[in-house]
């Protein structure tokens, strides 16, 4: 099973984060409360209001409304003018109790002579019977007999007693079927399908005709003090807690917590309930089952006295008593649970259905282990017992099966039955119960699988880190929980259970920390069905659970109570993806591939195109269809035209399609070449991967020139850009100032781009000082049309930018747009970022991880391939030592959804135009602000919601130094290299040892050298370009020769060197920013642009 989405057991309620905050905020509660109102479609703010504010004056329906409810009334008042006897006949069950006991307490308060009966379950069965009846008679020889909880089927039970001269009243709440009596007072709320009353209980049925009756003997409030009774027969009977249910209930707890009532007072204090805390949805669990224990165990007056009694002694008696017959209920289940489980197998087969019967198997509870045979096997079940060769059975059904359609078709077997789709009940003689059980079987066969499977219903999806102990409290808004409003079941996804073990005395419940990096929940789940497996599964799994305060010791936390796990395993065959063949060459050497060359062919048709066709055309290649937003359209127009310009949009809007657009068609048009200046080396390495694909299929070459160029390649460079071979250059300011007369000697350069201008808005404060030599390169290089981008564009730094690209304010371009749809999920410096990680990954959205290393890549993704094995070939790893096809795989398969996580170095994005990116994970600390910028901003740029995860912290700052100095090595750790190579090169000796080597002979020779292995070979080419030595061969054959030093070096001369300490400096203020700022801060950094105070708003 591939998680919660794809599970048939659960189905998740949809939600709407807008909703949520709106009601959140107009009704004051919380956002998880919100949640679940939305979810169960109450997104509405009035119609929120009013279902949390249930009122029995605004809900309370017209008890007149209930047909019959008139005549019911009007024959109650003519018995208590003509001081009639009344008899009050119920239910053993409480709903019944409950209407016997409100109906008569209200009736003596009335001045009426009642005895109330309740019919025995074993010896005289449900409702009205002849048996039952004579039982009546004789007791009390009443004048009128009130039904309550039954009678709407019982025709000829109703004529044989008027046959005696008793009159009758019919209250209920049952579907009428063809034996509704007839010549009486009949009041059922479901004789009209249109009764606003249609949901009420027997109790609630029953209080209705107390309220009328009070209300015409101005007693008008009396019905009021038995609501907490009804409340009782609500619930047990569990109906629907929607309008004057929802009202009813709600106010009969409010009373219960300050009830006198002595039986409710005795049966709280033996359950060791709190009364003065009781919820709705404690008591089916607390009260009710005591309660309907006496009818189970044929001793239903001792529930019955007890709510009847007012004297605290004797319900002090009563309820001691009950809760003995309780826990003789509780053993007497018990055994039968284990003589059905038994008998179930040793006959059942497999099929669709049990029917399992016993001699002598107690009749009060066999329903109740119907349902247990149910929640084990999962198909209908049947339980009999087996008295005097008939067996009655009572049956309960699963999923959406109508059993009692299915029993129906078998009624040729039966002596009867009864009941609706969920419940049954039935008598058959015993000697046809292997044809009834073969018959039933048949006709569930009929059935689609699907009708077989339970489904429930999850309300909202959580973070554990939600589950705070104010946020639990605050779903109490949504009291009273019952049917139709449960207590929610929420679910969490891609959970690592933690400090797993078996608890009970025979271990068959599980006890865990549920985590998901970011939050850890205690949970526990009572009867787990496969222990072993949770103890041993090593993956993340999905959760269905209810969330709980519990109060331990006098501290109160969160806890999970576990309805379900969801194991997260690959079902379906093993196909191999893209992700599983890089897996299994990950260690393999970096790939070394050529750059495609340009095709010639296609620069000539775009050339034929004319000017105004080329700019069209070029655009359809990069984005399609799509049209130019207007601030790109109002830059490339200037352009054309010759008019430097600078470019002010968000992160995300498309600065680069600018650039890339109007390079192209200058080399198309005019055989133009140009340069694109960078703030970082590393940027340049990762732009000019993509942009080289892409130049490439439209005839444009595209080159790079920084520190990192070696001698011969940079003179291959400047030839080639001289020669009109090399169309697009990318650098960095620092080697185009140090080298600007080479790029001017060219002739050639007619567009100079500075990407993340802001940098240079800065440099007049010192920050980067080779962007103050732009006015100088562009004189040499005959002044080209200039292009400043950025999304930070402050007033200051926006004037000096102009001022170094000779910017007209006109043309200062800005596109105030904000990209609304990116939140940020702050999670920086966890405990455990790697369990975090997976539970945003195992939500199997489109999501991109990066880190800082290639290393890094391919082992967490590794790790998520673990975890995730449902989405292990969907996981893949990237970075720049892949090969080019290899990478364009990659690429092509997230593009078509083949793969929905790629975990990364800054490699992966650009030129990669995927909109539909829903999590961007920052799991490692960005080198800088512009990687954070791009990488955050590549999420969600269809527009549609979108996470920004920041997962960095603190402890990556030293592995991110580490890795910058490796590349750029400080002043101190060349001073001790360049000693061990002086020293080891004397004489013009050959220097052939490894990295390893030569910083072992800086050691020898200092033992306090700050030189690094890996510093070595990027010193070496720092000394190489400043004509201090010479390099032959590469890797294991490379050979250092040092060169006469001149009497003095500047370090800054070296282009690498310079970059690097740049990248360092720039790595120091972005990590500081990026650990301590709010989280509303970083977000703004991403999502919306900094802009000047002039200019053009386009």
């Amino acid at each position: 099973m591939a998680g919660l989405a794809d599970s048939r057991r659960w189905s998740v309620l949809a939600a709407d984060e807008a909703a949520e905050r709106r009601l959140a905020a107009e009704l004051g509660v919380s956002r998880l409360a919100a949640r679940v109102l939305v979810a169960r479609g109450l997104a509405d703010a009035d119609e929120a209001r009013a279902f949390l504010t249930p009122s029995l004056a605004r809900d309370w329906a017209d008890p007149l409304c209930i047909p019959g409810m008139g005549e019911a009334v009007e024959r109650l008042e003519l018995a208590l003018a003509r001081h009639e006897t009344i008899a009050v006949f119920g239910d053993f069950d409480v709903d019944g109790m409950s209407a016997t006991c409100l109906l008569t307490l209200a009736l003596r308060r009335m001045g009426a002579q009642v005895h109330p009966f309740i019919p025995d379950r074993f010896t005289e069965g449900y409702g009205l019977s002849q048996k039952a009846l004579e039982r009546v008679l004789a007791a009390s020889g009443p004048d009128l007999v009130v039904t309550v909880d039954n009678g709407i089927a019982a025709a000829h039970e109703v004529a044989w007693l008027r046959g005696q001269g008793v009159d009758v009243v019919v209250t209920d709440h049952h579907e009428p079927a063809d034996l509704v009596p007839v010549g009486v007072a009949v009041a059922d709320p479901k004789l009209d399908e249109d009764c606003p009353s249609r949901e009420l209980a027997g109790a609630g049925v029953a209080l209705k005709l107390v309220c009328e009756l009070g209300r015409r003997r101005d007693q008008g409030d009396l019905w009021h003090d038995y609501v907490d009774v009804a409340t009782l027969g609500t619930l047990s009977d569990m109906m629907l807690l929607q309008g004057e249910n929802r009202a009813l209930v709600a106010e009969g707890v409010a009373r219960m917590r300050t009830s006198t009532r002595p039986g409710l007072v005795a049966l709280a204090a033996a359950s060791s309930l709190d009364l003065s805390q009781v919820t709705a949805d404690e008591l089916p669990f607390s009260l009710i089952p005591r309660l309907n224990a006496a009818g189970r165990m044929g001793t239903t007056e001792v529930a019955f006295d007890l709510l009847l009694t007012d004297d605290a002694a004797e319900a002090t008696r009563l309820a001691g008593a009950l809760d003995a017959t309780n826990a003789a209920r509780r053993q007497t289940e018990a055994a039968l649970t284990e003589a059905a489980l038994g008998e179930t197998e040793r006959t059942y087969r497999g099929g669709r259905v049990v029917v399992v019967g016993g001699e002598g198997w107690h009749e009060g509870v066999k329903g109740i282990v119907a349902s247990r045979l149910v929640n084990r096997y999962h198909v209908p079940v049947i339980v009999f017992t087996i008295t005097d060769g008939i067996a009655r059975g009572s049956g309960r059904s699963v999923g959406a099966v109508d059993l009692f359609h299915a029993v129906e078709q078998c009624s040729d077997v039966l002596v009867r039955f009864g009941g609706h789709a969920g419940a049954v009940g039935v008598t058959c003689e015993a000697a046809r119960l292997d044809e009834f059980r073969a018959r039933l079987g048949e006709a569930l066969d009929e059935l689609p699988a699907e009708q077989f499977v339970d489904v429930g219903e999850v309300t909202a999806l959580v973070r554990l880190s939600e589950l705070t102990v104010e946020a639990l409290d605050g779903l109490e808004v949504l009291q009273p929980f019952g049917q139709g409003n449960k207590k929610p079941l929420l679910a969490a996804r891609g959970v690592t259970m933690k400090n797993r073990a078996r608890v009970g005395t025979d271990g068959a419940h599980l006890r865990f920390v549920a985590s998901d990096g970011v939050g850890s929940v205690s949970a526990i789940m009572f009867r787990a069905p496969d222990p072993a497996r949770a103890l041993s599964w090593e993956g993340v799994v999905d959760l269905v659970f209810e969330a709980v305060n519990e109060t331990w010791q006098g501290r109160t936390k969160p806890k999970l109570m576990v309805k379900d796990i969801i194991y997260r395993t690959h079902e379906g065959p093993d196909v191999r993806t893209i992700a599983d063949e890089l897996d299994a060459l990950a260690d393999a050497a970096p790939a070394v591939e050529q750059a495609p060359a340009p095709a010639a062919s296609e620069r000539a048709r775009l050339a034929s195109l004319g000017a105004d066709g080329v700019g069209d055309a070029l655009r359809r290649r990069m984005i399609g269809e799509s049209p130019l937003l207007p601030t790109q359209a109002a830059a490339l127009e200037r352009l054309a035209v010759g008019r430097s310009c600078l470019a002010v949009m968000a992160t995300g809007r498309g600065k680069s399609l600018v650039f890339h657009l109007h390079a192209a068609r200058e080399a198309i048009c005019r055989a133009r070449a140009s340069v694109f200046v960078y703030p970082l080396r590393a940027l340049v390495a990762d732009q000019a991967f993509h942009l080289t694909s892409e130049l490439a299929s439209l005839g444009v070459s595209v080159e790079v020139l920084t520190g990192e160029s070696s001698p011969s390649e940079r003179a291959r460079v400047f030839s080639a850009l001289g020669a009109g071979a090399a169309d697009v250059v990318l650098t960095t300011p620092e080697f185009l100032s140090l080298h600007r007369e080479s790029f001017a000697a060219c002739r050639r350069v007619g567009f100079l781009v500075v990407d993340e201008a802001h940098h240079a808005g800065r440099a007049s404060a010192g920050e980067r000082s080779a962007y103050l030599d732009l006015p100088d390169v562009r004189a040499q290089l005959g002044e080209p049309v200039c292009l400043a981008a950025t999304a930070t564009a402050s007033p200051e730094a926006s004037r000096e930018i102009c001022r170094l690209l000779a910017i007209e304010p006109d043309d200062v371009l800005c596109d105030p747009a904000v990209r609304a749809n990116l939140v940020l999920d702050d999670c920086r410096d966890l405990r455990d970022r790697e369990t975090a990680l997976a539970s945003i990954v195992a939500r199997g959205e489109k999501s991109v991880v990066y880190v800082s290393s290639r290393d890094q890549a391919v082992s967490l993704a590794r790790m998520l391939r673990h975890r995730l094995p449902e989405l292990a070939g969907r996981t893949a790893f990237y970075h720049a030592g892949l090969s080019r096809s290899a990478r364009d795989r990659v690429e092509r398969a997230f593009r078509a959804d083949e793969l929905t996580c790629i975990v990364s170095t800054s490699a992966f994005g650009e030129g990669v135009n995927l909109p539909d990116i829903r999590h961007v994970a920052l799991y490692s600390l960005p080198f800088g602000q512009v990687e954070f910028n791009q990488m955050s901003g590549r999420a969600g740029r269809d527009g549609e919601p979108a996470t920004v995860h920041a997962l960095f912290g603190s402890r990556d700052v030293r592995m991110n130094e580490r890795i910058l100095s490796s590349s750029s090595p400080d002043r101190a750790a060349l001073v001790s290299l360049w000693r061990a190579l002086s020293f080891l090169g004397a004489g013009g000796f050959e220097i052939a040892l490894d990295d390893e080597g030569i910083a072992q002979a800086a050691r020898d020779l200092d033992l306090s050298s700050p030189l690094a292995a890996r510093e070595v070979a990027s010193g070496v080419s720092i000394f190489s370009e400043l004509g201090l030595c010479s390099i032959a061969g590469w890797g294991d054959s490379r050979r250092v020769l040092v060169a006469s030093p001149p009497a003095h070096v500047e370090l800054a001369r070296s282009a690498r060197y310079v970059e690097g300490e740049h990248a360092l400096d720039a790595f120091a203020r972005f990590s500081e920013w990026a650990l301590t700022a709010p989280a509303d801060e970083l977000i703004a950094r991403v999502n919306r642009p900094i802009m000047p105070d002039f200019g053009t708003i386009v």
